[in-house]
């Protein structure tokens, strides 16, 4: 249903009450309990709203039961969680924070608000190491090895205090040192040179092994050539023949029918009896007497 086709009394310029008392005598009872009477009586439509002097409360009906508009003078809002206000003050680059349930504050954030490192810490101990302008962590802030090898003019540039773990080398004497807390002490003096197993080889003469070594030669123990006699009977002597034949007397050797010792006469006898050749066998020379047959 429309507002048009709604029945009642049609004013088109309005009331202009001039009293005190309301238009309609149900907006306003001294009690609740005439408040409650105007439901018992089927005075109330829902969207009624009643004022109670005796509460100083103003009721809606919902249909159903009366709700509490507001008491008092004037509108009272709502003090429960969600209902409070932004706090007043705060600063430039202050942060509303949680004060408690419902309630806020104005604060300043910190690094432990946001899980951020302190920038106190940054390069110092215990904190974070920083980067310089290359994006590397400086040297400074870098843990110092043994092998930090730092060089110097001479002794007089090292620093007044340094640093245990680093080796300091005066340029001018090629000395080495380091710093044991109070002074620096010489490394480099310990080395003594010498030949034997806790000693350091001299360098002049490890050169000199060595280019000998480069150069074609015959062994430390090599010999010179000596030339071999045979009648040298002196066993150290390097003319001296080891392991040659031997001779024997004729009275040493054993004869039988086959074996027999000859003359000097006796075998040239032999060497000039005649022999006997064959075409295919002459020879450029033959013994006197000799026959040769043509076949």
């Amino acid at each position: 249903m429309s507002f048009a086709e709604k029945k009642g009394i049609t004013v088109a310029s309005g009331f202009k009450l001039q009293a005190e008392a309301l238009l309609d005598a149900r907006e306003q009872v001294d009690t609740t309990a005439e408040r409650d009477e105007l439901v018992s009586i089927h005075a109330v439509t829902e969207g009624l709203k009643v004022y109670v002097k005796e509460t100083k409360t103003l009721y809606v009906w919902n249909g159903e039961d009366w709700d509490e508009l507001s008491k008092g003078q004037g509108y009272v809002h709502p003090d429960g969680a969600g209902w409070k206000h932004i706090p007043a003050g705060g600063t430039k680059g202050q942060v509303l924070k949680n004060k408690a349930a419902g309630e806020g504050e104005w604060d300043t954030l910190t690094a432990a608000d946001v899980g951020a490192i302190p920038a106190a810490q940054k390069g110092t101990a215990n904190g974070v190491a920083s980067l310089d302008e290359s994006g590397k962590v400086p040297a400074a802030q870098l843990p110092s090895y043994v092998d930090d090898v730092l060089e110097f003019a001479n002794q007089a540039a090292f620093p007044k205090a340094g640093e245990s773990g680093k080796i300091y080398v005066a340029m001018d004497t090629n000395k080495t040192f380091r710093w044991s807390g109070t002074a620096y002490v010489e490394i480099s003096s310990s080395l003594v040179l010498g030949e034997t197993a806790s000693t350091a080889f001299p360098g002049d003469k490890g050169k000199t092994a060595y280019d000998h070594s480069q150069v074609a030669h015959a062994p430390a123990n090599a010999e010179a050539n000596v030339q071999s006699d045979w009648n040298e009977t002196n066993t150290d002597s390097d003319a001296f023949i080891k392991n040659k034949p031997q001779t024997w007397d004729a009275g040493k050797v054993k004869t039988d029918d086959t074996h027999q010792f000859v003359s000097k006469a006796e075998k040239e006898k032999w060497n000039g009896k005649p022999e006997v050749y064959f075409a295919s066998e002459l020879p450029a020379e033959a013994p006197a007497n000799s026959i040769c047959f043509l076949i």
